[in-house]
């Protein structure tokens, strides 16, 4: 799955935030969106979840949590597999590995949220006080999480948590992207060209998606494989956002916003730093987007190089409609 004896003189720089959007805040509901990082010596991984706002989704949230936390289990496992021998020959992500890794990610989300479930059994005297997104849920989706037939409850509990997920995990070699429902992942090549490199779902439309807790999930997620190395193609940044970021935007001029937004987000980079980008990501920018965008809930997370020379030279090629000097666009 690994290329050990790739060049490594491209390491990342990984970020990873979610903010709560006045969507849900007021209605006293808590942040759906999960985000999180991965390092290690040899790997790096970021990913974001999106809990589904529908009423019958009421433990969403906690939905989202599991899948970040399942996703970077399952990496861990998945590469360590093959990484026990510093001595072995170079190897790369297989098709075959990515379709076992794919069920496993799902297989373990499942079993964590039963297990989840089973330790807070749905309660109707309970529910109304101590579990606020209950009040939104439906009669048809009460009674099925209420039944008395175990089968039925088995059967539907997972929506109660349904939630999107994208991930990725780069080794020296090369960039596994992963994707279930909608949001974006993005990269920016060294030759200064933005690219969606997952493929698209056709299910994705408006406030439909597909989800992590529908019953063939695994079959569901879309990946890509995407080489690294010297190559003018090679991703200098990859980011992957929650669909409240893309809603910050008109749908018909989406893909422009969100390179001009990363296109920004890569010149503060070069003229502040890291550490002032990411501190003015947090503290203002995914704020102010939610709050004078989708109002939504949104996550962001990047791998970009910590080279700044390949940072320069790509931003040097982006084309010059997705360079602003606007941090924050939701016009």
């Amino acid at each position: 799955m690994v290329n050990k004896g790739a060049d490594n003189s491209m390491k990342y720089k990984v970020f990873a935030k979610s903010v709560s959007g006045s969507k849900y805040t007021l209605k006293g509901w808590e942040c759906q969106d999960s985000s999180g990082k991965l390092e290690t010596d040899f790997i790096q991984g970021i990913a974001v979840a999106d809990g589904h706002g529908s009423g019958d989704c009421f433990r969403s949230e906690h939905g989202s949590k599991i899948a970040i936390e399942v996703a970077f289990k399952q990496i861990l496992l998945y590469c360590d597999a093959e990484n026990s021998d510093e001595d072995s020959e170079p190897t790369y992500f297989s098709e075959t590995g990515i379709i076992n890794f794919k069920y496993a990610v799902w297989n373990e989300w499942r079993k964590v949220v039963k297990n989840h479930w089973n330790n807070y059994l749905v309660k109707e005297n309970v529910l109304g006080e101590t579990e606020e997104r209950y009040k939104s849920v439906s009669e048809k989706y009460r009674a099925r999480y209420t039944a008395d037939d175990k089968e039925i409850v088995e059967k539907y509990l997972y929506v109660a948590y349904g939630t999107t997920l994208s991930f990725a995990v780069a080794t020296p070699s090369q960039v596994l992207a992963m994707q279930i429902g909608d949001g974006s992942c993005v990269i920016l090549q060294r030759d200064g060209e933005f690219r969606k490199p997952v493929p698209s779902d056709e299910d994705n439309f408006l406030n439909v998606t597909s989800s992590l807790c529908e019953d063939d999930a695994n079959l569901k997620i879309r990946h890509t494989v995407i080489e690294r190395g010297n190559s003018s193609t090679a991703p200098i940044a990859i980011f992957l956002s929650s669909d409240g970021v893309d809603d910050c935007y008109p749908s018909y001029m989406n893909e422009k916003y969100l390179y001009r937004l990363y296109s920004v987000i890569i010149d503060n980079i070069i003229k502040k730093g890291y550490a002032d980008t990411e501190k003015e990501i947090e503290q203002s920018l995914l704020t102010g987007m939610t709050k004078r965008g989708s109002q939504d809930d949104i996550s962001l997370a990047f791998f970009i190089s910590d080279n700044i020379d390949y940072l320069e030279e790509a931003y040097k090629n982006i084309d010059e409609d997705y360079k602003t000097d606007i941090m924050v666009n939701c016009e």
